[in-house]
């Protein structure tokens, strides 16, 4: 009945411009598989819709320092019912057309390819690597030397044990100062050879990517893929140029998605391999220790682990169960107890509350809804002028310049009280500054220069200069073909591209595998949360760098997907 009502449907005129894609939607999909309604494509077009509308009634147009009368949110009416639906009618036939076109072709991608030659791949891949990344070393010796870079090597000079960057990032910023002061060198000297140390063990990382993509069989076409966008996409490489803390969470989350992902697919196939286990916890230990926010994506994933094997009948569930636990709790008893020991200070109250404190200036800057006890609290708070410093896509402005961190570091419960009864007095407000605190993450129709890459040395008292070699011995500048200008790529597409990853995979495969994007995931949430600005890829860009998983799990799955079946039916 219900393929018969469709077949009748696509000989309308009105959708005559479908026919062709339907016809091949049959000869593609398997008679019983074809289905006009389906729960995840609804959910997603509902998404998708809804994020559009909302997106075309932002207004960011003075970059993230913008007043509320450059940086707002428009009126939503009849119009915005109306297109949200049109766009339901698109998005849904997009995605019914898409979808059979996308699972054909991963069919045929999925199919494992032996290597006879592995070890001349990885040579000439290495070679490649080197050759590509050489020019960047060269041009932008000693590194991209950001403003917070500064701080962790102002923390070492003087002694102070921090956590306000992370205390791990801080030591090795300190033992390149001690190499370079043991050799007699200068700090443009040690910086150097931090950047250089961090472009090699990038490159290795990546070839140790190659090795893990061969060691599963992925076809050539896929693996050059990915080493090219790892080889040639400039904004890769410039990341190894940037002396900051998000690249070394960077390399930590994608060692920790090859082990993480390894070790879900020993489980669901009843194996189990120390060797990923082991990488695994590692991996979460990086990915705690190189970012404040990683103990959050750490949890994260240990969670949505945890649920989405506890209906697996294999006994060595508990053994990963084991791992994923005992690394939280030893990250929990390092980052705490022994740091409090060793007199590490703690990261500021306000870097978790700019959204709390976005929230409730908001409401002064738009004349909402205050009571007389309400404003003195917040000028308690706040004791400079809100209305000259707040900036509704920064809370830079408010946190660094007017706010009283030690009064909020002593009344936190005071904070939260006053941050809710306005919330409950000002919902609309609330809303839309949420929006435009966070607007860069998955709006991607917003993007900004802020801290999009480190590719020059930030303003210094320390003589540390940067001097493009490259130039100097070849005459042309190298920079020039690889600085990003004008255009830049929005933060919001990584996050959709695991979102869409995420759907398709628990559409095909179980919602259970959303687990293999948990950790893509953990790092929005915790922007989404927390984050102090509403645009940066520096915040993102983990999953710029574990990006190539978008193809991959869905390969992995459905390989594994057709040796079930092949088994069960030579069973």
């Amino acid at each position: 009945m219900k393929q018969d009502f469709l077949d009748k449907a696509m000989e309308l005129p009105a959708l005559a411009v479908f026919q062709p894609f339907y016809q091949w939607h049959k000869r593609n999909t398997r008679h019983s598989e074809i289905k006009f309604w389906n729960g995840y494509d609804i959910f997603l077009a509902v998404i998708l819709s809804l994020c559009t509308v909302i997106m075309t009634r932002m207004y960011v147009s003075n970059g993230v320092f913008g007043t509320i009368k450059e940086n707002y949110v428009g009126r939503f009416g009849l119009q915005s019912v109306l297109l949200f639906l049109v766009l339901l009618f698109l998005f849904y036939a997009v995605i019914k057309i898409a979808d059979p076109f996308l699972y054909v072709h991963l069919k045929k991608i999925s199919l494992a390819q032996d290597e006879e030659h592995a070890s001349q791949i990885m040579k000439f891949w290495g070679i490649f690597l080197i050759t590509a990344w050489l020019p960047y070393y060269l041009s932008y010796y000693p590194g991209g030397v950001y403003s917070d870079t500064f701080s962790s090597i102002s923390f070492h000079m003087n002694g102070v044990l921090t956590n306000r960057h992370p205390f791990l990032y801080n030591l090795l910023i300190g033992m390149a100062i001690d190499f370079g002061d043991f050799l007699g060198k200068d700090l443009t000297w040690s910086m150097g050879f931090f950047f250089g140390v961090q472009m090699l063990l990038l490159a290795a990382e990546m070839l140790y990517f190659l090795h893990w993509m061969l060691a599963h069989k992925i076809k050539r076409t896929v693996r050059i893929t990915v080493m090219l966008f790892f080889a040639v996409f400039p904004l890769i490489p410039l990341y190894g140029v940037s002396i900051w803390k998000d690249t070394p969470f960077c390399m930590a989350m994608l060692l920790f998605m090859m082990f993480f992902v390894d070790l879900y697919f020993d489980l669901r196939q009843g194996r189990q391999n120390l060797l990923h286990l082991a990488g695994t916890g590692v991996g979460m230990l990086l990915t705690a220790f190189t970012r404040n926010n990683g103990i959050y994506v750490v949890i994260f994933i240990v969670l949505i682990f945890i649920l989405a094997a506890f209906r697996e009948k294999s006994k060595k569930k508990y053994a990963c169960y084991g791992v994923l636990v005992f690394s939280i709790l030893l990250i929990c008893l390092i980052q705490g107890p022994f740091y409090r020991w060793i007199g590490v200070q703690k990261t500021e109250d306000v870097e978790s509350l700019g959204i709390p404190l976005q929230q409730i200036c908001s409401v002064v800057a738009y004349d909402g809804e205050i009571t007389e006890e309400q404003m003195e609290s917040i000028k308690r708070f706040i004791p400079g002028s809100i209305k000259k410093n707040f900036a509704p896509c920064v809370a830079d402005t408010i946190k660094w310049t007017v706010l009283d961190g030690q009064y909020l570091h002593g009344h936190k419960q005071e904070f939260i009280r006053l941050w809710l009864q306005l919330l409950v007095q000002n919902p609309g407000i609330y809303i839309k500054e949420y929006l435009l605190q966070t607007c860069g993450f998955w709006n991607v129709d917003i993007t900004s220069s802020a801290a999009y890459v480190q590719n020059y040395v930030w303003q210094n008292g320390q003589n540390v200069s940067q001097t493009d070699y490259f130039e100097k011995w070849f005459g042309f500048s190298f920079q020039h073909f690889v600085n990003p200008r004008q255009v830049f790529i929005s933060s919001a597409w990584f996050f959709w591209a695991f979102f869409l990853c995420g759907i398709f995979m628990m559409k095909h495969f179980g919602w259970r595998t959303v687990c293999l994007a948990a950790p893509q995931l953990g790092v929005w949430l915790t922007l989404m949360a927390a984050t102090p600005i509403s645009v940066s890829l520096r915040y993102i860009s983990p999953l710029m760098f574990t990006l190539p998983f978008v193809l991959i799990l869905p390969i992995l799955l459905q390989r594994e997907q057709e040796e079930k079946a092949a088994k069960e039916d030579r069973g």
